[in-house]
């Protein structure tokens, strides 16, 4: 069974979990269930271990934008809303959040934000867009011949801004709440947001934006903007510093204060591991999707009306020394080429267009927050630390807590590469139940506070420093 409807469908399936409900077809940059199987360590098990008998109803635009409900037959009245991380599709929130939250009674929904297709990967000399595909520089495996570029729908046919992201939301909230008036004959009792990441995000911006439609959010490793300062300022110097601290067997010292510096936890190597020897490596050329640096060519072609690049006709030339790690020599003009991302400076224009987005710290309902100690592109210094000292700034400390969670990273799927990690995704399941007891039961231990954690039971506990 699939889901493939002109507008909308309503479908009544005997199991609404990951791997068993219908989604839409695979087709180029668009992969329902890779999306969702890239968040999620394989080490952690479904929270829902019998089918969940329910509904699906699903609708689309022709402007790209897709929504969907998953609505149990057993439900308990509520309604969880995902924003989505990264580009991903719709689907991406499967495994780290549907299938919790089917299990619990309540009705999920999420969306696409608007992005037609996630990313396509396509030969350099075949594309159609040579001012919005990223040459990848690295000669990872299956990437050796340099030939190969990433194709992303957020730039391509037009820029889908983080605004708009925003709006989309909210959209996806007065769906999910229209269509249970219309098959429940009822509004959720209560909604909650839930978010990874860029989902994360999303969750701060509707929790000041529009709190009247929510009760609370949890977010995780979430994504902070402020015009000041963001991941555009932070990853660039990273960048830069990166090359010769691989070239010097990840020991160069003037590389690593640089980059702790900056507010980057603390490396982790693992010298006996051919595959992952460095934490930091791995996040910036030994792993794809190369995180940090396609970051710095995707963010800034969003956000940034100075920013520009333009691929030219000679594919990438890979690095002699290390093809693997360190990045070739690219053809062509602006941010496809390497040092560029490394050198940019976010422009005055830039700044300016953030404040349509940024956030202020002024949430009108209680959010719980985690960020892990280990990670390397969604720092959490800056990134949760810093959001909830403007929380306080704001006056709303009353509604928020942050645990950090020791050895968690940004993607849990890392933590099955060794360095010690582990998956955060069990700490934001344990989060959201205490958000609950907050709002339904008025449990308030912990409001106002930063806690480090090492196990998922920790949160709510009142155990942490």
């Amino acid at each position: 069974m699939r889901l493939d409807p002109p507008l909308h469908s309503v479908v009544q399936v005997p199991d609404l979990r990951f791997g068993a409900a219908p989604t839409i077809d695979p087709a180029p940059g668009i992969d329902p269930a890779g999306d969702a199987k890239a968040l999620i360590s394989s080490r952690t098990r479904s929270p829902a271990q019998e089918a969940i008998p329910g509904t699906i109803v699903y609708y689309r635009e022709d402007s790209g934008r897709r929504h969907f409900l998953r609505l149990p037959d057993v439900w308990n009245g509520s309604l969880v809303v995902a924003g989505t991380p990264a580009t991903r599709s719709e689907f991406a929130n499967d495994a780290i959040w549907s299938d919790f939250a089917l299990a619990r009674g309540y009705a999920f929904a999420s969306s696409n934000k608007g992005i037609r297709f996630n990313v396509i990967l396509e030969a350099a000399d075949e594309t159609a867009s040579p001012r919005s595909v990223y040459p990848i520089p690295f000669g990872a495996p299956g990437f050796e011949d340099g030939t190969k570029v990433l194709r992303f729908g957020v730039l391509d046919p037009r820029a889908i801004r983080i605004e708009e992201w925003n709006e989309d939301f909210r959209h996806l909230i007065e769906f999910a709440r229209d269509v249970l008036r219309l098959r429940r004959d009822a509004l959720p009792h209560r909604t909650y947001a839930v978010g990874l990441s860029n989902g994360g995000a999303q969750v701060r911006a509707a929790l000041e934006r529009f709190p009247e439609l929510l009760d609370g959010g949890v977010e995780y490793a979430g994504v902070r903007w402020t015009p000041e300062r963001s991941f555009l300022d932070i990853l660039p110097p990273f960048l830069a510093a990166m090359p010769a601290y691989i070239q010097s067997g990840f020991t160069d010292p003037v590389a690593k204060r640089t980059i702790e510096g900056l507010g980057f936890p603390a490396d982790v190597l693992q010298p006996e591991n051919v595959a992952h020897p460095s934490l930091w490596c791995d996040w910036y050329s030994n792993a794809p999707p190369f995180y940090n640096d396609l970051m710095m060519f995707v963010y800034p072609l969003l956000i940034d009306p100075e920013a520009s690049a333009y691929l030219g006709e000679a594919p990438v030339l890979p690095n002699a020394e290390d093809p693997r790690r360190l990045p070739g020599v690219v053809s062509g003009k602006g941010l496809v080429r390497p040092e560029f991302r490394a050198a940019y400076v976010p422009s005055r224009r830039a700044r300016e267009a953030i404040r349509a987005f940024a956030h202020s710290g002024g949430i009108e309902r209680p959010l719980i927050s985690l960020a892990g100690t280990k990670d390397v592109l969604i720092t959490p210094e800056f990134h949760a630390i810093g959001y909830a000292k403007s929380v306080a700034d704001a006056g709303r400390a009353h509604l928020h807590r942050l645990y950090l969670v020791e050895n968690g990273t940004h993607v849990d799927t890392f933590a099955d590469f060794g360095y010690g990690l582990q998956a955060q995704l069990p700490f934001a399941w344990a989060a959201f139940d205490e958000l609950v007891r907050t709002v339904e039961m008025g449990d308030l231990r912990g409001v106002g506070t930063t806690k480090r954690v090492v196990s998922p039971t920790e949160i709510g506990s009142g155990v942490g420093a």
